[in-house]
């Protein structure tokens, strides 16, 4: 079979293939991944390549109408692009290798100049046919320095793998294979290219994109898989964090009193104590904040079942202003708990108040939970990694879920304030 037309064929098949894999990327785009942006580059620069060498074929050595105009043009772009898409593979792996912001601004500067000083060489070569010349009968002839020509296409390629070989412990070892394989496909379709001088050099790169694409999904997937165990995780380490096995024992054991004592009490003090637990644990699956009003009825619950073992020595006060707002779940009661168990509970006489207070402010809504107990200096480093674990669950989730934010100020001997800023929601931020 001629060498034209199994190019013409293959270009055609991998064209159309490329064209598939950068639509269903374009569907999947993730605008805020920089990766996404330049891997759909990738395909669509691909894909103008594979275009250019079907007309190079089927208009070389011809003298019709236009035909040397078009065999020119896709020559041109051959050259052209070839060496543009080396340099967006480059930023691509800058992104792709999680490399920090500033060294990636570095490398993109770097490449776009590049990509400036490649581009005006192939345009000069129109007029002093360095790289290639066409002939009046519309024949392509490599020129003098066309070697050079795919080196410095190439060049970007092996920036990329050092990048690779440089970075490579920020991608999972599974991702490694499909990276090098990438990187390796164009090099060979290249080395064809130079041995035969038939044009497989981006048939092979479309053959190396596809299994780029499967990589990056192989990847994404694995990385699903763990993000699911980790929140799956995270959720008992949260319900755990909220269950204190002090706490169960003891309100346990004051029911277990008050069954002698007041049955009707006892009663009582289980029903809160269930409603407690399934509160906790329905909370760790919501996703979505709730209303404050809901927050303050657990919040009551547990100072409640509190109250029946301290009795008049935890003293509370509330002062709730406002109540029209909207917080994670789990996170009022952590800082209730917090404030008894560590701030009035370890007074020498045992006795405290804890008070609680919301507010509506001008552009946010504030809720106070402060106590008189025994404080701590804010340098004080815990002793247990673990004791507070509760506090730093509280601080992320007001973060992520509503852009809330914590502030703790604590006195050694006074006592300890949390202050608790949950911003009002704005048409401006995109919000309702």
């Amino acid at each position: 079979m001629d060498n034209s037309l199994i190019v013409i064929t293959l270009s055609y098949a991998c064209a159309i293939f490329t064209f598939v894999l950068l639509i269903y990327n374009l569907f999947k785009y993730d605008k805020y991944d920089k990766s996404d942006l330049y891997f759909s580059l990738i395909c669509a620069d691909i894909l103008a390549l594979l275009i250019c060498n079907i007309p190079y074929y089927s208009c070389s050595g011809l003298d019709k109408p236009w035909y040397p105009y078009i065999f020119n043009i896709a020559v041109f772009m051959q050259f052209a692009l070839g060496g543009l898409v080396s340099v967006i593979y480059t930023n691509y792996m800058s992104c792709y290798l999680k490399i920090d912001t500033e060294k990636r601004r570095l490398i993109r500067i770097g490449m776009f100049e590049y990509a400036v000083f490649y581009e005006a060489l192939v345009f000069f070569n129109l007029k002093y046919g360095y790289y290639y010349t066409i002939s009046d009968a519309n024949q392509y002839t490599r020129g003098r320095f066309w070697f050079m020509g795919q080196v410095l296409a190439f060049l970007p390629v092996l920036y990329a793998f050092i990048l690779f070989a440089k970075y490579k412990h920020n991608i999972y070892k599974t991702a490694w294979l499909g990276t090098i394989i990438y990187i390796a496909f164009p090099v060979i379709g290249a080395l064809i290219h130079l041995k035969t001088q038939i044009p497989v050099t981006f048939c092979f790169a479309s053959i190396g994109v596809y299994i780029l694409f499967f990589n990056i999904k192989s990847e994404q997937a694995f990385l699903l898989e763990r993000q699911q165990k980790e929140l799956a995780e995270s959720k008992i380490s949260i319900m755990l964090s909220q269950i204190q096995p002090h706490f169960m024992y003891n309100s346990l054991t004051t029911i277990a009193v008050l069954c002698d004592k007041n049955p009707a009490e006892a009663k009582r003090a289980t029903l809160n104590f269930s409603r407690y637990l399934r509160k906790n644990i329905d909370s760790v699956n919501k996703r979505m904040p709730v209303p404050f009003s809901s927050e303050l009825e657990h919040v009551s619950t547990y100072l409640e079942l509190e109250k029946l073992r301290f009795g008049d020595r935890l003293r509370v006060n509330m002062d709730i202003q406002s109540t029209d707002f909207l917080i994670p779940p789990l996170t009022i009661q952590p800082l209730a708990e917090n404030a008894v168990k560590h701030g009035i509970c370890n007074k020498v006489s045992g006795m405290g108040t804890l008070s609680i207070t919301t507010r509506e402010k001008e552009d946010s809504y504030e809720i106070v939970i402060s106590d008189d107990g025994v404080g701590f200096a804010p340098d004080q480093v815990m002793e247990d990694g673990k004791e507070h674990i509760g506090m730093e669950n509280v601080r992320d989730r007001l973060k992520s879920m509503s852009d809330a934010s914590m502030k703790v100020e604590s006195i050694v001997g006074v006592g300890t304030t949390v202050t608790v800023n949950v911003p009002k929601k704005t048409e401006k931020h995109g919000f309702r």
